[in-house]
């Protein structure tokens, strides 16, 4: 049969169907167009085997006079600084607190829980602590004690940690009168939290567990079952007690003999009543909420028993509990709790103590804000050190000659400070002119954050932010719109994107040391960090459009325009941003796919090329090459997070990447009769080291538009592959050419197959 050559147009289109992009390419993963060639693209390995703690967000490279090379890395719960792949924690400190005398109080016997006394420590669930000058208590020795923690939060005046050790005998209170807590910097979101409090969260409420174990109950349990056994239920806390007074229906206090064993807040049953308290303290129980759970308030003689009741988290089952033997709940088990559903549970879900939970119906007072954002940072170095903030918090600098070991301090703090600002949404140093700039910051001699100020230092002089006539420290407020949102440093220039207009600020020298002027209108930003910079260009997105700046604004033409704003969740779009591979002449932009609370999605743009394209890939920051030889991007694998060398081999760090690119579909002539397939020849650029090494060609066909696509043939090629014969007969096909083997790469030339039109029915 005769041969036809198939020749497909550069880049990816989705703003029309299948069919009528005719001769173009429709989907695509992990390739780039070079040329106008599709080829895989580049594949990954990790930085180092070192973890870090949290979800990269923010990456940014510099170098020392010596030549050391460093990196800044935050997350929403740390800030480090890379050297030689290694990560160094500089995470600022929030405060520093010597508590009272044994303030520690270990939990049962066998334990690794400590409960730790701190009045008003001001911290939040999941921030660190540093404990030093505690004694060995109830066989938990000094070391494991003062080391980092990570904090459970209790309540305002309380909290737990867990060490590397147990308690001997469980109850035990010590320390000694030497404990000092250091605290880092409240840690923040790592997802946006959309809606929080009051009918907010799992059933409307709030759980953090104090243990966790798993079920292991030889098969699982129904949805009746009143006993289950645990792997282990040795933190799960039971306790009793009775009371000392007589009590009545309304009383707003309970006075129990001991409450030793009793948590600091939870659930007590008395009789038949339940009843939530909020405080422990003095064997008092108070805050108390009664009749809580669809009880009923009664009244009681001094004497009545006090059992503690514990509630468990399985799956999305709550279920309380009044005690345990062994491994084995079997006491007062209470199926379906607080407007939960009874369900049958498989070995090996998680179960979660759940003491804190809030109810359907109840305000969650430990939940965070409605409509908080994660966590983001922005960073740029002085010269050998760091200036870097927290959005909408407090700018800290990193003094490189004090070494790796040390921490970052405000920028308030630093020796011959002058009004430097205390909060901003962002800050970076000005280019030549050698400025440090806050956006959003609060404005001079006063505390409170204005999201529409610019402030910067004196020229040279990075903490003098106080203006006189012999320097050039000054501010500035933007008159459009009603927030700063993003600002990016160019060539020339510094831009600025507040909610409904983008600025241009440029140096200009004494006496007015900035200019600020409007560039567009009507034009904004979907998130702080999508975009990025390219020698003399500025690419960024919004929630409708794709934008380059080039000394003019101007929209990008995009053929996957549609596919992707109709793909993104815009409830997580501070986690959308830009990145840029010099390398290849391409920007991306990452984002949450519509169904995705992190992201796992990317659209590439080549810039020189003019084409698009599209795929999946789960990174949440990215710095391009420059000091380092190659880009890098954070990421996670298996639920660790790491940092990426990216462009370094053909693999996903040692595991294969399915790499592909399919085309739109195809017919004869205008579709009219059916055509007969009989063979491919193909023309790809295979490079491995296995020589055995293939791509997949797989031909799928289908007779209408309306149709699914069925795959009709897959055939294995190779380097050496001349044609590959199959049987093919329908109106339209589309190609897919897909590797998804280790240490290969390819690049796809042009396709001809062995076709004849075939009758029209």
């Amino acid at each position: 049969m005769p041969l036809s050559k198939i020749q497909f147009r550069p880049g990816v289109n989705r703003e029309t169907t299948s069919y009528g992009d005719e001769n173009g390419w429709y989907n695509s993963d992990l390739v780039r167009f070079r040329k106008g060639r599709p080829e895989k693209m580049g594949g990954w390995t990790r930085l180092s085997s070192n973890t870090i703690e949290g979800t990269g967000r923010s990456l940014h490279v510099w170098a020392a006079l010596s030549g050391s090379k460093y990196m800044g890395l935050g997350t929403e719960t740390k800030f480090y600084i890379e050297e030689g792949g290694g990560y160094n924690d500089v995470t600022p400190i929030r405060a520093t607190t010597t508590l009272g005398a044994n303030p520690l109080k270990t939990g049962a016997a066998s334990s690794a829980v400590v409960t730790v006394t701190a009045p008003s420590h001001g911290a939040v669930n999941g921030d660190f602590v540093t404990l030093s000058g505690a004694t060995t208590t109830d066989g938990i020795t000094a070391a494991q004690l003062n080391t980092e923690h990570e904090i459970t939060l209790v309540d305002s005046n309380s909290y737990t940690i867990t060490t590397a050790g147990s308690a001997s005998s469980g109850s035990t209170a010590g320390g000694g009168s030497s404990v000092v807590a250091t605290y880092q910097i409240n840690t923040g979101l790592d997802t946006v939290v959309t809606g929080t409090g009051f009918g907010a969260g799992l059933w409307g409420g709030f759980s953090t567990g104090y243990a966790q174990t798993t079920l292991n109950d030889s098969g699982g349990i129904s949805d009746s079952d009143t006993t289950f056994i645990l792997t282990s239920a040795s933190d799960f806390e039971t306790a009793s007690t009775t009371t000392t007074a007589d009590l009545t229906a309304s009383s707003s206090t309970i006075a129990g003999s001991s409450t030793t064993g009793f948590p600091s807040k939870g659930t007590i049953k008395i009789g038949s009543e339940n009843i939530r308290y909020g405080t422990n303290a003095g064997n008092v129980f108070g805050d108390l909420t009664r009749a809580d759970d669809g009880t009923t308030a009664a009244s009681s003689s001094s004497g009545a028993t006090i059992t503690f009741v514990g509630l468990v988290l399985i799956d999305d089952e709550l279920l309380q509990y009044t005690g345990k033997s062994s491994n084995t709940i079997n006491a007062g088990v209470a199926r379906a709790v607080r407007g939960t559903t009874a369900a049958a549970h498989d070995d090996g879900a998680t179960v979660k103590e759940a003491n804190d939970f809030v109810g359907f119906g109840q305000a969650s007072a430990t939940a965070a804000e409605s409509g908080s954002n994660i966590r983001l940072w922005a960073q740029d170095n002085w010269g050998e050190d760091l200036a870097f903030n927290v959005y909408d918090g407090t700018p800290y600098y990193w003094d490189k000659t004090l070494g790796l070991g040390n921490r970052a301090t405000t920028f308030a703090s630093q020796t011959g400070a002058s009004d430097a600002p205390t909060i901003t949404r962002r800050l970076m140093v000005s280019g030549a002119d050698r400025h440090v700039v806050c956006f959003g910051c609060n404005p001079l001699g006063e505390t409170a954050q204005d999201l529409l100020m610019i402030r910067w230092s004196d020229q040279e002089g990075p903490f003098d932010w106080t203006p006189t006539a012999t320097n050039t420290s000054g501010s500035q407020r933007i008159s459009s719109g009603s927030e700063i949102i993003s600002a990016q440093k160019t060539r020339q220039e510094m831009l600025v994107w507040t909610d409904t207009s983008l600025h241009a600020m440029r140096f200009v020298g004494p006496p007015f040391t900035f200019g600020v002027s409007m560039l567009a209108n009507n034009v904004s930003i979907i998130g702080p960090n999508a975009v990025t910079t390219v020698g003399d260009k500025v690419f960024w997105m919004d929630r409708e459009n794709f934008y380059v700046y080039t000394g003019r604004v101007q929209i990008i033409p995009c053929t996957l325009l549609r596919y992707v704003f109709d793909d993104i969740n815009l409830e997580q779009n501070f986690k959308c941003f830009a990145a840029s591979n010099k390398m290849f002449d391409e920007v991306f932009w990452f984002y949450p796919s519509a169904d995705a609370s992190e992201i796992d999605r990317y659209v590439k743009f080549n810039f020189t090329e003019n084409t698009w394209d599209l795929g999946t890939l789960s990174r949440t920051a990215w710095v391009d090459y420059g000091i380092h030889n190659n880009p890098r991007g954070s990421g996670q694998a298996s639920d660790t997070n790491y940092v990426y060398v990216h462009e370094s081999g053909d693999d996903d760090d040692g595991s294969a990447m399915t790499s592909f690119i399919e085309s739109a579909d195809f017919d004869l002539g205008d579709g009219e009769q059916f055509m007969f397939v009989d063979r491919l020849i193909p023309d790809i650029d295979i490079t491995s080291t296995d020589a055995d090494a293939s791509v997949n060609y797989i031909l799928k066909t289908r007779n209408y538009p309306g149709d699914s696509l069925a795959t009709n043939s897959t055939n294995a090629v190779k380097a050496s592959t001349q044609q590959s014969f199959l049987r093919s007969r329908s109106r339209q096909a589309a190609l897919r050419i897909e590797s998804d083997t280790t240490n290969i790469t390819w690049t796809l030339g042009d396709l001809r197959l062995g076709l004849r039109p075939d009758g029209r029915r």
